[in-house]
């Protein structure tokens, strides 16, 4: 018996097999993205819930729906979907529930286990959750939330692949697996089914599954003792009534409809609810270094002159962190042996307009969180950024989401760092602005590994990426990073990350990231390759700013403005690489009157990019 969910051509379906298995396979427009693939829990204790099953019950729904975030790329998210709730009793009378779901991106599925007699309390060990792909699709493979991608076929996938991972079928179409609405479980990774050809399953990462980007455990070279091995697995406690976080499909039959497809993650996770999160204010971030009084004043008056609006405090500011594996400093005040007077710093900024964030490493966040709150309130930070967080088992990911909870309490507004990897949190919390898991500018990655975030990392959520500008260790052109500023979204933008206030000599071309919103009313891909280039342009109110970025090879790229207004001529500035002017960043500007026929046409350099910047002139 079939069951299936489907919406605008996305179409996911369960069946069951002569043995009482359950099988599910994803489809767009009538093809099969994700062949048919295996389903089900493994219990302690327990025989498993994977066979013996027979439908008990099936009711769909559709919905059609909308919702506003108070912030994001887009002000109206479409939430339309049709769902299928298929209840399933194995031969001990257990019963499992598959809730099937279908939307315009794509579609997903989650288990539930209802309240029943033969289940209370109970320890999910392992999912037999299973992705069947066909022979000679590939895959973008990455280890650890700042590791690099490599594009290998699927059945050669190795190791614990971090999530969203990508997958392009041999015909062209694209699969992105993702989770979404991960409150009270373990972190799904990626890893290889050994028993079934080009088939990867789910694995529930342990303690230390994940928790770097080097080569350090099993799969990525090293050998680890079984004590050791019983860390990379996750068990998951729970009490019915109990659901899982979803699983994800974003699919596309080009790479291009990859882009700003962030929306199937936010509909799968819990609205926020009727409180006040007027505290919640997005906007753009320099980090002080040095961590001095007169270091943070100077911050600030750049701030003021380049229409930002934060200074983070960077590690340090509460003392030494050289021995933090060691000892928890306490973050309740400043490091007594720095020239550093915050409180001054923070009136000071709040008479300038701009906020103050502190960093908070995890080894003073855990056992000082509940009783640095209300101290850090009453000094009148705006928001702490959690930094080193642990994400893997069940109880870390609790951690993380209580210490949301916890700075929403007191009003203070959210950067996590590190680990974590966003699962929709932030609609839940929309005091979480941003967060890492991301292999951005702390690193200076490849022109290559930025054309590939943008198909694959941003489909998750906001990524601090880090944007630098001035240093010399940058491996693409300043162009290129203009552009990042559109490409990255992030509602806490961190600008000029190894930079100091300093460092800026008037360039002109800044003025395109002093114009740079951080929150969006529109986003459009407009045309890429995953790994190539990529071109995106987003709107706020009435004007659009457009970020084109390429890889190591010289290409040209045409950008057509079909998405412009057609009642009006607009005026664009164009900042783009020219090799030959005598300027320390060689960036070229000119203007141009364009319309929503005009097509823009780049010749771009090697790790080169393009921004543009679009308003309204006059009406036609």
């Amino acid at each position: 018996m079939m069951i299936e969910a489907s919406f605008e051509g996305n179409c996911i379906s369960l069946d069951l097999d002569r043995d009482g298995k359950l099988w599910y396979t994803v489809k767009r427009n009538g093809s099969t993205m994700v062949m048919s693939s295996r389903l089900g829990l493994y219990l302690a204790d327990a025989p498993p819930l994977c066979d013996g099953f027979k439908i008990r019950s099936v009711t769909k729904r559709k919905v059609n729906g909308a919702w506003k975030p108070l912030y994001g790329e887009r002000a109206v998210i479409d939430d339309s979907f049709e769902e299928a709730t298929i209840c399933v009793e194995d031969d001990l009378g257990r019963i499992m529930g598959i809730r099937l779901r279908a939307y315009s991106e794509g579609t997903a599925f989650q288990y539930f286990l209802p309240e029943q007699e033969n289940i209370n309390h109970f320890t999910i060990t392992c999912e037999d959750t299973r992705f069947t792909f066909p022979q000679g699709s590939i895959a973008w493979e990455e280890h650890g939330v700042e590791g690099e991608y490599v594009v290998k076929p699927v059945a050669d996938v190795s190791g614990y692949c971090e999530r969203p991972f990508a997958v392009q079928l041999p015909e062209g179409g694209y699969v992105l697996i993702h989770e979404a609405g991960l409150i009270d479980y373990a972190r799904m990774l990626i890893t290889k089914d050994e028993e079934t050809e080009n088939t990867l399953k789910v694995h529930l990462s342990g303690h230390l599954c994940g928790l770097f980007s080097q080569d350090d455990y099993v799969g990525y070279g090293f050998t680890l003792n079984e004590d050791e091995h019983d860390s990379l697995v996750s068990n998951v406690e729970g009490e019915t009534p109990f659901a899982t976080p979803w699983r994800t499909f974003i699919l596309a039959d080009h790479a291009a409809e990859l882009l700003c497809r962030s929306n199937l993650v936010l509909n799968l996770s819990e609205p926020c609810k009727a409180e006040d999160f007027s505290y919640v204010k997005p906007g753009k971030a320099l980090r002080d270094m040095l961590l001095t009084t007169n270091s943070a004043l100077s911050c600030i008056d750049f701030c003021t002159d380049h229409h930002f609006q934060y200074v983070l405090f960077d590690g340090g500011w509460y003392g030494s962190l050289d021995s933090l594996e060691n000892k928890a400093i306490d973050p309740r005040r400043e490091d007594p042996d720095r020239d550093l007077d915050l409180r001054k710093v923070i009136s000071y900024g709040k008479d300038k307009g701009i906020g103050i964030f502190l960093y908070v490493d995890r080894t003073a966040a855990e056992p000082y969180l509940d009783v640095s709150l209300p101290i850090w309130k009453e000094w009148g930070i705006a928001g702490i950024k959690l930094g080193f967080v642990k994400a893997g088992p069940q109880e870390w990911t609790r951690w993380v989401v209580e210490a949301v909870k916890k700075c929403h309490e007191y009003g203070l507004m959210v950067n996590i760092h590190d680990a974590y990897r966003p699962t929709g949190l932030s609609r839940t919390y929309p005091n979480l602005l941003t967060q890492e898991g991301i292999r951005g500018n702390e690193h200076f990655p490849t022109a290559s590994h930025n054309t590939t975030l943008p198909f694959v990392r941003f489909q998750a959520g906001a990524g601090d990426y880090t944007l630098c500008y001035f240093d010399r260790r940058l491996k693409v052109t300043h162009a290129h990073m203009l552009a990042m500023g559109v490409i990255v979204y992030s509602p806490m933008q961190m600008m000029f990350w190894y930079d100091k206030p300093s460092d800026w000599k008037g360039e002109q071309e800044i003025r395109f990231w002093e114009k740079l919103p951080v929150i969006w009313d529109e986003s459009i891909g407009i045309s890429g390759e995953i790994g190539e280039f990529a071109t995106i342009a987003r709107r706020k109110e009435s004007v659009w700013f457009i970020g084109c970025i390429n890889n190591e090879k010289a290409r040209t790229v045409e950008i057509p403005l079909h998405f412009l207004d057609d009642e009006y001529t607009y005026a664009a500035q164009i900042y783009e690489d020219v090799p030959e002017l005598d300027t320390r960043t060689k960036v070229g500007m000119k203007s141009a009157e364009v319309t929503k026929e005009s097509i823009f046409e780049f010749n771009l350099e090697s790790s080169g990019g393009a921004a543009i910047y679009i308003k309204p002139l006059k009406y036609k």
